[in-house]
């Protein structure tokens, strides 16, 4: 990532930016959620945080520009080609796309449930992402009403010492074949039941012994038609990284089909139903 004259105009430019007024609406990918302001204190290593502090049902956001330079000495800059934001410095790359429902820190996805939106020009970013990427552990005291962010680190570690690559490529790969179809949070369904499998004494281990059980027939169907070769897109890639990092829709799903072209119907009829998305219903 280079800082280019125009970047750093841009820096000076949100820099001037003024913050949000008490009370407005943010569109993100397609939902539309309320904002307005957070009704308990934020405390950054014993001081009081006195940036903007927003609240998008009942999670905590804040401008990332304010974030930045309160946590660290950051160029921060906006690239409106991509539309959106980034940040470096010294231990920190991070990029926060506009209108999406993840930041990238270190080359780590981290998921934001209720997305990226910009409002005023100022972009925003869930708090307990930002305090991950920045390194900061983080406390919510009941009694204070209060969220305590400790500096533990310059920087959330990175996408090469965190996540295991066969882990990556064989996730991204189900993920595609049996979702490419579907809406993201689709993808990240399907993400969370293959690790919900992995975490669950009923199935194999790793993620590549998941996807290919057989042990009692054939579990995904992509591993005997040919679809897992196909060659995984972004959106699957990212989605694979969000639920290897900390995206979870559902701890207990571990099962899904799609009912129009299932040659069975055994989930639906002895499995709880846990949710649907797109073409698919999930089941735990």
């Amino acid at each position: 990532m280079k800082t280019t004259s125009k970047a750093k105009h841009t820096v000076l430019f949100l820099s001037a930016i003024l913050t949000l007024s008490a009370l407005a609406v943010f569109t993100s990918a397609d939902c539309i959620y309320p904002t307005e302001p957070a009704d308990f204190d934020v405390v950054v290593d014993g001081f009081a945080y006195e940036g903007e502090v927003l609240s998008v049902k009942d999670t905590a956001y804040v401008s990332l520009r304010e974030f930045a330079c309160m946590a660290d000495n950051s160029v921060v800059w906006w690239e409106e080609d991509e539309a959106a934001a980034y940040v470096r410095t010294d231990s920190l790359d991070l990029r926060a796309p506009e209108d999406e429902f993840y930041i990238e820190a270190n080359g780590r996805m981290l998921w934001c449930e209720y997305g990226v939106f910009t409002e005023n020009d100022i972009l925003y970013i869930p708090l307990g992402k930002a305090a991950k990427a920045f390194g900061f552990d983080t406390t919510y005291v009941y009694e204070d009403n209060t969220t305590y962010l400790t500096r533990e680190r310059g920087a959330v570690v990175s996408a090469e010492d965190y996540y295991d690559e066969t882990d990556v490529y064989w996730l991204s790969k189900i993920i595609h074949a049996e979702a490419q179809g579907e809406p993201f949070r689709g993808k990240l369904a399907v993400g969370n039941v293959i690790l919900n499998r992995v975490e669950s004494e009923e199935f194999p281990d790793t993620v590549y012994d998941v996807i290919f059980d057989n042990d009692h027939g054939v579990q995904f169907t992509p591993t005997v038609n040919g679809a897992i070769d196909q060659e995984p897109n972004e959106d699957s890639v990212i989605a694979a990284k969000l639920c290897l990092d900390d995206a979870v829709l559902n701890e207990h799903m571990l099962y899904f089909l799609n009912e129009r072209i299932a040659g069975s119907l055994w989930i639906p009829q002895n499995c709880k139903f846990v949710m649907a998305i797109g073409d698919h219903t999930f089941y735990s």
